[in-house]
């Protein structure tokens, strides 16, 4: 009988050890596990700075000149290129809406024209050409939707709404058969201006954002002052509106900050 009890007693004791070595292998549970950080909030607000190039454009070209000579004909006018420097500051709503405010300076396009008539010409047709320079300086109110984000591009599309404040300078009026010769003093005049966009940005890092567009704009109504010749000249003075095909590179700033990440939460045994 005693050798029976300590035979069993030996077992238990056996089995006990077992049980506390393999709760020694397996150890502590372990701590929960780290959530990845949130990504950082943008607080809405950013600054922009823009350049491009302006195709621009004409039309509803006319003279005020009230004394038009007989045979008189309008050959035809044009406007060259224009640089685009500009700036402004915005707010992005959401994932789908920004707004921003720009002001822009639109350096001289050269400014070309052509008329011709047959009243006291002695060569048949006489010709006058003129030519000039028109800048502008732009404020516009604008609206954009970004259409969603794919690999870090965000194509988009929006409109504005603002003031041209447009500069007529230099313009002179040559008589190329008859040598006369007239010079406009320069002019400034305000109209309404609008635009319309289209482009794609990509974000490089989640604070700057890089973008490329198209932008149509409008600068409303260009009018020059009256011209002053040297003979035969009734200060005649001349009006078209402009427009422009514009592509437009652009650097925009995102102001953001990363909320705190609390400690994770470790229970002690």
């Amino acid at each position: 009988m005693a050798s029976i009890k300590a035979i069993i007693f030996a077992s238990a004791v056996a089995i006990g050890a077992f049980n506390i070595a393999h709760a020694a292998d397996l150890g502590l549970p372990p701590p929960p596990p780290v959530e990845a950080p949130p990504p950082p909030v943008v607080s809405g607000w950013y600054l922009r700075g823009d350049v491009g190039v302006g195709f621009d454009q004409m039309s509803n070209f006319y003279s005020t000149d009230s004394t038009l000579p007989i045979g008189f004909a309008y050959n035809g006018a044009g406007l060259g290129q224009q640089v685009n420097i500009g700036g402004g500051a915005g707010y992005q709503v959401n994932n789908w809406i920004r707004f921003d405010v720009t002001g822009e300076y639109r350096t001289q396009t050269k400014y070309w024209g052509s008329e011709s008539y047959t009243a006291f010409c002695t060569t048949g047709t006489c010709y006058d050409d003129y030519s000039g320079h028109v800048s502008t300086f732009d404020v516009l109110a604008n609206g954009y939707i970004d259409l969603g984000t794919w690999y870090n591009f965000t194509p988009f599309i929006g409109a504005g709404i603002g003031a041209a404040f447009n500069q007529f300078s230099g313009l002179t009026d040559v008589g190329v058969s008859t040598g006369g010769f007239g010079v406009a003093p320069t002019s400034n005049s305000v109209d309404l201006a609008w635009a319309v966009h289209a482009g794609v940005d990509y974000s490089f890092t989640p604070n700057w954002k890089l973008e490329v567009a198209y932008r149509y704009f409008n600068g409303g109504k260009v009018t020059s002052d009256g011209i002053v010749c040297t003979a035969g000249c009734t200060h005649e003075v001349q009006s078209f509106n402009i427009a422009s095909q514009d592509v437009m590179v652009g650097l925009r700033y995102v102001f953001a900050e990363v909320p705190a990440i609390a400690p994770p939460l470790v229970t002690k045994y």
